[in-house]
């Protein structure tokens, strides 16, 4: 069976909730040692998580231990309500994450609560139920999902119905369907599925075999284009946008040597199966190179000579470099299977006309093809101070990285890239100067040039980071958080997956 608590919620056919529950009540935590670690299991959350609006609302049905499923998602930030028939699953739940709310309940209990939820959860737990029982429980499922919302379901398929079975040393009887049936379940019931997926999980319990598990997502139409993901905040956003900021090639320099990126792999990995891809604003080719080496080559287009020129040497690397503008890019029409900009909108002079672009460059009727862009995390540290300390000394508007995001995904998903996906990255920026005072002052310099090289107020800048910078690194700390988000379109969920 699998993750969280397989068949917990659920009665067997001719008998009640507590004989659902007995073997979940002897096996407690050890079900959870078992299968907490389910690799597609935890795709799947991850795949939930970078899809689901701010503070959702989400059901999770055969909650189990709530490792990992409740654990994962209330940590991101969002309101889980698990239910289980298991009285010590339950209790363990409330024990091991007491951020969600877990209830002792059949899921076939429960009042119909139309529209109401952003995402139901629901991993292994209907399989001892009747199929009539089993075919009505998905059809309320889709009921209860709001317009948008997300369905995550899986179970063990077979073509049975009151079989009895031997698993994890218990005794259970248990029903499913043939693999395809679900999907003609789901989509009866109104759902879009949008990833269905069997693979084999070996459990580390003696005595058990291999067991086949089926996953699908599904989501109810109707919902926002795109929802209000917490990593595109903070919300409310600006109506309009700020302007470009500053971009000095002497500033980046003295700042580029400091960085600690981790937002780079995770580009360069959902490129793995790309193989023609540009890269808008390739800076000092440290994303360009990486690309490069994965794909074997790659196209930049830069609006700055001086980093364009730096860029020719990596033309034995794979790296092709363009002149050129983000708002005009300099390539033809569906001429790429992916386009990337990372930390780039927040230059431009109209970041939408740059990802109108972007989607123009690529052929969308491909399978593998995507739109990356990274930009600030709105608990950006770095950004956060320069809002707070120079922001108004300057007398500029401040960053919302989080509309330039969702800016993005909009038109994005006008160009008919209508997966949208939002995932963090981190990125630290390092002082390691000897002493709280030297860092604070290193920063104070590196940051100041690094944000507004040439401003007649540049000493005043410096002069106004540095209580704050003091402060900061008296703590012991030698970096700033700079994190990312990375936004990842498709033209439709898992193309290429």
């Amino acid at each position: 069976m699998s993750v969280e608590s397989a068949n917990a919620v659920t009665a067997q056919p001719h008998g009640t909730a507590e004989t659902a529950a007995r073997p979940f009540d002897v096996l407690g935590k050890v079900y959870e040692d078992t299968y907490a670690h389910l690799p597609e299991q935890l795709a799947a959350i991850d795949w939930l998580l970078a899809r689901l609006p701010e503070r959702a609302k989400v059901m999770d049905i055969g909650s189990g231990t709530g490792r990992p499923t409740a654990e994962r998602i209330v940590a991101a930030g969002h309101e889980v309500t698990g239910y289980d028939v298991s009285a010590t699953m339950a209790d363990l739940a409330r024990a091991q994450v007491p951020a969600a709310h877990f209830e002792l309940a059949d899921v076939r209990s429960l009042p119909d609560t139309p529209n109401q939820w952003d995402a139901i959860t629901a991993f292994f737990p209907l399989l001892q139920m009747p199929r009539a029982d089993l075919d009505s429980t998905l059809a309320r499922i889709a009921d209860w999902l709001a317009p948008g919302g997300i369905f995550m379901f899986s179970t063990v398929p077979f073509d049975a119905e009151d079989e009895e079975l031997q698993w994890m040393g218990q005794t259970i009887r248990a029903t499913s369907y043939p693999a395809e049936t679900y999907g003609r379940l789901l989509r009866k019931a109104g759902l879009d599925v949008v990833h269905e997926q069997l693979s084999l999980f070996h459990p580390d319990f003696p005595g058990m075999g291999a067991e086949e598990h089926l996953f699908l997502y599904a989501i109810k139409p109707g919902g926002p284009a795109v929802p209000a993901h917490a990593l595109a905040g903070p919300h409310p956003l600006p109506e309009t946008y700020r302007g470009p900021h500053e971009l000095n090639q002497h500033g980046w320099l003295g700042m580029e040597a400091r960085f600690e990126r981790h937002d780079i792999t995770p580009v360069v990995d959902a490129l793995a199966v790309n193989r023609k891809v540009l890269d808008v604003g390739g800076g000092t080719g440290a994303v360009v190179r990486e690309i490069a080496a994965r794909t074997g080559a790659v196209t930049t287009v830069e609006p700055h000579a001086a980093r364009e020129e730096s860029m020719h040497p990596l033309a034995a690397r794979g790296v092709t470099v363009l002149s050129g503008r983000a708002e005009e890019l300099p390539v033809g029409e569906a001429e790429f299977d992916a386009a990337v900009a990372t930390w780039v909108l927040h230059y431009t002079d109209d970041p939408g006309q740059a990802v109108e672009e972007m989607a123009r460059a690529v052929d969308r009727t491909r399978p593998e093809a995507k739109v990356i862009i990274v930009q600030g995390a709105p608990d950006n540290e770095l950004i956060g101070l320069w809002n707070r300390t120079c922001a108004e000394l300057i007398g500029e508007a401040r960053d919302h990285q989080g509309f330039l995001l969702t800016r993005a995904a909009r038109v994005l998903v006008e160009r008919g890239f209508k997966d949208i996906a939002f995932t963090r990255a981190r990125v630290d920026v390092v002082f390691p100067e000897p002493g709280p005072e030297a860092k604070a002052q290193a920063a104070a310099t590196a940051l100041a040039d690094f944000w507004n090289t040439g401003h007649p107020r540049l000493a005043e800048l410096r002069e106004v980071l540095l209580p704050t910078l003091r402060t900061h690194f008296a703590t012991g700390t030698d970096r700033f958080n700079d994190d990312a988000v990375l936004l990842i379109a498709r033209p439709a969920p898992f193309a290429d997956r």
